[in-house]
């Protein structure tokens, strides 16, 4: 099974950190039914822990009540926020969770990606330790002993954790639309018509009818210039081998390694197909239950003169 062999390899990487120093932040994030932060104020003024997650993880959603827990024991010492990627989110779906494990931890909303891609990790949930002096001390994937000991560690200043982070460099991935002209841009995950199945069943179909869509477009109108990116959580090569097969998909899938070309066209659902004219976004669809007319908005304007 896909995310269980992620998981699998997840595991045999925690403990690792890697972080783009210094970190790359907003001036104020959103936090669910609380008042916005600013996380600039508070990193690299007194210890942090950051739990990434989503409320479609199911291996986030068995870790509320330690998170809760955690919080509970360590508010007065450690400054801790409940990280939400915000990709195919909903407040219900959020205060649901939240109401049914009693969370009182603030849960802040990523914004289009900003926090999560100073860290090169590849599913939820993630967990960050920073410590006062705003270095990256431990990031793991499993909520366990380990990561107890360590927040134990970052709590009490008379101790220090030995610093796992290391500085990288990544190379951007930039999307190559033409600047001239009309062309396509997709985002969705090779997981998308299966994981969601249990947790957001709504969201299958929609997943399905724009693979189905997106398809149909590049065989209709082929000479629309069509890029098309896969979520990197939970995904590596094979699993897009496997995904475009699985679907008889006829155009290139590339994954967006890094979110940043998510993070350019500020897409946080998947799936999406963005409509692009002259370098300029026109029309942005999320939702695929009317294909007839997404498909009759496109030609129309690939056919003007």
């Amino acid at each position: 099974m896909l995310i269980f062999r992620w998981y699998l390899l997840l595991l045999a990487f925690a403990s690792i950190g890697l972080q783009a120093n210094p970190l790359q932040l907003d001036e104020q994030y959103a936090v669910f039914d609380g008042q916005p932060v600013n996380l600039k104020e508070v990193i690299g003024h007194k210890p942090v822990y950051i739990k990434f997650w989503a409320t479609w993880c199911l291996d986030c959603r068995k870790e509320l009540p330690s998170l809760q827990k955690t919080y509970e024991q360590y508010r007065d010492t450690i400054a801790i926020y409940a990280v939400n990627l915000n990709i195919n989110e909903t407040d219900e779906y959020i205060r649901t969770l939240q109401q049914k494990h009693k969370l009182s931890i603030p849960i802040v909303m990523d914004n289009n990606g900003s926090i999560a891609s100073n860290f090169q990790f590849h599913g939820t949930p993630f967990h960050v330790l920073i410590n006062a002096q705003g270095e990256v001390v431990y990031t793991t994937y499993k909520d366990d002993a380990a990561l107890q000991q360590q927040l134990q560690q970052l709590a009490n200043p008379g101790k220090n954790i030995t610093t796992l982070t290391k500085t990288i460099t990544q190379e951007k991935q930039t999307a190559a639309i033409p600047s001239t002209g009309l062309s396509l841009v997709y985002f969705s995950a090779t997981w998308c018509d299966w994981y969601m199945k249990d947790i957001h069943p709504e969201m299958t179909p929609n997943c399905l009818g724009a693979i189905k869509l997106v398809n149909s477009l590049h065989q209709q109108l082929p000479q629309l210039s069509l890029q098309a990116y896969v979520t990197h959580l939970w995904t590596e090569q094979k699993d897009v081998d496997d995904y475009v097969k699985k679907f008889s998909i006829v155009y290139p899938v590339n994954i967006d390694s890094d979110n940043r070309i998510a993070q350019h066209y500020r897409s946080n659902e998947y799936p999406t197909l963005l409509v692009i004219n002259n370098g300029k976004e026109i029309n942005r669809f999320t939702k695929f239950d009317s294909p007839a007319e997404i498909t009759k908005t496109i030609t129309t304007l690939a056919t003007k003169k």
